[in-house]
């Protein structure tokens, strides 16, 4: 790394190592994460194989391999979201093959090609356990209705079911569990005996009444007697693991924090009680926030004020002592031998499958999903801010200063902002290292992503602020952390733009019409119209709507036009850019085309970008190299830079 001096260039101008190349072709999309017979196992996406999802496995001392060969890929189309693509059980993989969405199974031992279990036209499956006694794979299912979806709108019926590990393509699967609108998370007790799995209804979210329920298994394999033990409405289970014949393991949002108990003997304890969260808003499948290790301790991953916090359990809840840790997120964990794997990010290292000790020190890199090879002086670390506003117990927001080795803003200047929205809206700001924030902050540009009221992380009390809301508090609080940075000498408030996605999309566009802080937005796959959206929807999402915005199907009408962006487009004034993907079921393009072609009419600069064969979240590397240059013309041109 060089001593010269700095040299002093206007910020949003710097020349910068990190590339929209670096973005797309060259970082990998990790996904779900597994511990099994001591080894590990992940999921990642590579967008330089077209968004291919590939299998990996590392064991103790023996490196990393792929497992799953191209051009075979791994992913899960339940509830659109997916998740849970994959199970290693017995020295097999088993997967969802991503475009036929049926079950295949594949030795590990390299004794042969990928083998097809289900042959089953209009059904999907996901999160898989093995029922080893049995022969059989228990998962989720979803089967469309006759016909597809139509004029009718028909939802698809979600079920568990049992599949033979033997069977030949296109025998029926056996139904376990019928009659809620979602399952999730089945697992078989070690002795076989019991079923445990998660389930709720319609208009709910699993994060809003996700129940736990235990059922006994026949010996020739029939579910019976499922009872419900935990959870519900208004207190959400996730993620139940058996830790013995007659142990489970699960979060539990019973007090307004996810903690950790245990049903055993019939009676559910706490093992934990902290004001901290462990509970996660579940979107995917597979998702995991604790781990039991092979000596039966219990590694967690709570969130204390959206940061990391990991423990390390006892057996019997004893000493849940915090461990050290120098990474800023952990999105997954699992056990590896006698230690432990995490997907966890810092504040200078991408996105990577590491290991870590019994003391929460990294201890090896297995797997980046990035080769960013900058120096330190490259990449802007976040700072966490609680942001007063109008919410008496504050906003949380991440802050990233510009930061790049050969350049300096002008000692008279302010950088300019750009504030980023996540989706969900029941969701998080990514801590840590993100390409797409170092591409903004090394060309001189401060960034800010916001934690609005509703996201995750912060306990219940924060998740709800937004319920009724959205539209409401959402742009509220991104105002009220925008003007905090103008008020700091952080942020140049004659060049601060908005950019998001999903609902982080519909925020950027109610922002734009009701403030007028910023100078543009960027959205991508964003929701413009509620009414269209609540008519065309996807199950999972089917009753969403009504508690953001404080609905029922018979008031809704008045309340969805308010709150729609695109009957507030006379509103807009900003230059805004769509992105958004052809095959998006979740939002689809109508919403995007619609809101743009509307403003355009109004005589604002509004451009619109859609993708042929993407979906909701762009996953294909020439896709998201367009979308990093797109945005960048557009935001310089308008601040112009």
């Amino acid at each position: 790394m060089s001593n010269n001096p700095k040299a002093v260039i206007p910020y949003g101008i710097w020349p910068s190592a990190v590339t929209p190349e670096m973005a797309a072709g060259k970082s990998l999309r990790l996904g779900m994460l597994a511990g099994e017979g001591g080894a590990i196992y992940w999921s990642e996406g590579r967008p330089a194989e077209g968004g291919r999802v590939a299998v990996m496995q590392a064991r103790p001392g023996e490196g990393i391999r792929e497992i799953l060969p191209a051009p075979f890929s791994a992913r899960s189309k339940v509830h659109e979201y997916g998740g849970g693509e994959f199970l290693v059980a017995g020295e097999r993989l088993f997967f969802v093959e991503a475009e036929s969405q049926d079950i295949h199974v594949l030795p590990l031992d390299g004794g042969g090609a990928p083998r097809r279990l289900t042959q089953l036209p209009g059904m999907r499956f996901a999160d898989m356990t093995l029922d080893v006694g049995r022969g059989r794979l228990i998962a989720v299912a979803e089967r469309q209705p006759a016909g597809g979806k139509g004029e009718s709108h028909a939802y698809p019926e979600n079920l568990l079911v049992a599949v033979p590990i033997d069977a030949q393509p296109g025998e029926p699967v056996s139904i376990l569990a019928q009659g809620h609108d979602f399952y999730a998370s089945p697992r078989v007790s070690p002795d076989g005996e019991r079923l445990a799995y998660l389930a709720w209804d319609l208009p709910a979210m699993p994060w809003e009444a996700a129940a736990l329920h235990i059922g006994r298994l026949e010996r020739e394999g029939a579910l019976h007697d499922a009872a419900q033990i935990a959870g519900g409405a208004g207190a959400p289970v996730f993620q139940p693991e058996w830790s013995g014949d007659s142990a489970l393991l699960f979060v539990w949002d019973e007090r307004g924090w996810g903690n950790l108990y245990r049903w055993r003997g019939g009676e559910v304890e706490a093992l934990t009680d902290f004001a901290e969260e462990l509970l996660r808003p579940q979107w995917v499948f597979g998702m995991r926030s604790h781990a039991r290790l092979a000596d039966g301790s219990i590694a967690a991953v709570f969130l204390r004020e959206g940061g990391p916090v990991l423990r390390l359990i006892g057996p019997e809840g004893q000493r849940a002592q915090a461990r050290e840790t120098p990474l800023r997120e952990i999105s997954s964990i699992a056990p590896f031998g006698e230690e432990i794997a995490v997907m966890g990010t810092g504040d200078r290292e991408p996105p990577a499958v590491l290991r870590l000790g019994r003391d929460g020190a990294v201890r090896e890199t297995l797997r980046g999903a990035l080769d960013a090879r900058l120096e330190p002086c490259d990449i802007s670390a976040g700072r966490v801010l609680r942001v007063a506003g109008r919410r008496a117990d504050g906003i949380f927001a991440l802050y990233y200063p510009p930061a790049n080795c050969s350049c300096e803003g002008p000692p008279d200047a302010l950088p300019p902002l750009v504030v980023m929205v996540h989706g969900g809206p029941t969701g998080q700001a990514d801590r840590g290292f993100k390409v797409k924030t170092q591409y903004w902050t090394s060309r001189g540009f401060a960034v800010c992503d916001v934690d609005y009221s509703g996201s995750s992380g912060y306990g219940r009390a924060y998740r709800e602020r937004l319920r009724g809301c959205w539209g409401i508090r959402d742009v509220e609080d991104v105002e009220d952390v925008v003007r905090h940075l103008w008020g700091e000498k952080l942020a140049d408030r004659e060049r601060t733009v908005i950019s998001g996605g999903s609902a982080g999309g519909y925020t950027v566009l109610m922002a734009l019409a009701h403030t007028d802080i910023f100078a543009a937005g960027a959205c991508s796959y964003a929701v413009c119209d509620l009414a269209q959206l609540q008519r065309i929807t996807h199950k999972f999402e089917a009753g969403y709507l009504y508690g953001l915005v404080g609905a029922t199907p018979q008031t809704s009408a008045a309340i969805f036009a308010e709150r729609s962006p695109l009957n507030l487009a006379d509103r807009i004034t900003a230059p805004v850019i769509f992105f958004q993907g052809s095959d998006d079921k979740v939002v689809p393009p109508q919403q995007s085309r619609a809101m743009a072609e509307t403003l355009r009419r109004n005589g604002v600069d509004a451009s619109y970008h859609e993708f042929a064969g993407e979906g909701h979240g762009f996953r294909q590397g020439a896709t998201i190299e367009r979308v990093f240059r797109l945005e960048h013309d557009f935001f310089r041109r308008q601040l112009r830079l």
